[in-house]
């Protein structure tokens, strides 16, 4: 395994945390959430963005090489996937920050939920080849949470 292998496969399965056992996205989506929650703390929104948008690119570049590495399309063991998407879900936090640790576990299920079912056409995103369609599944699912996080927030206040 080259080096740029390896460091392809360290970010791809987000530290390592993609080979946990069981359910490694679970597992790897926890470092997505302390990810959104130190940038969307310390730094400015508009670096935020930036980061998070960057944040695509190392993600699709080291999934397209962790999918040939482990083989199969999408393998368990890559989770940077869910890693760079929870901010898509989680951008309106930005705003309401939530106080209470149970808020916390709830948008956790919720984000776990909306990667499973992966609305349409999030699902048809997973078709794509490599890198792009490991990532884009996610990230569509993921803004169908923020939406529906910020649509809350103006319909109902902030209720969590």
């Amino acid at each position: 395994m080259t080096r740029r292998e390896k460091v392809a496969l360290v970010i791809g399965t987000g530290l390592g945390t993609g080979f946990m056992k069981p359910m490694a996205p679970t597992w790897g989506s926890i470092p997505g959430f302390v990810y959104f929650a130190a940038v969307s703390r310390l730094l400015p929104m508009w670096a935020g963005v930036g980061i998070f948008a960057g944040m695509l690119i190392p993600a699709v570049w080291s999934g397209t090489i962790c999918e040939r590495l482990l083989g199969g399309k999408d393998p368990r063991a890559v989770v940077i996937d869910e890693i760079a998407a929870v901010p898509f879900a989680l951008w309106p936090l930005w705003v309401h920050w939530p106080g209470h640790w149970v808020t916390w576990v709830w948008l956790f299920g919720v984000y776990r939920v909306m990667d499973y079912l992966k609305p349409w056409p999030a699902n048809r995103m997973e078709g794509l080849k490599g890198g792009v369609g490991i990532m884009m599944d996610d990230v569509v699912s993921s803004a169908y949470m923020g939406l529906g996080l910020w649509g809350l927030s103006m319909w109902a206040g902030w209720l969590l």
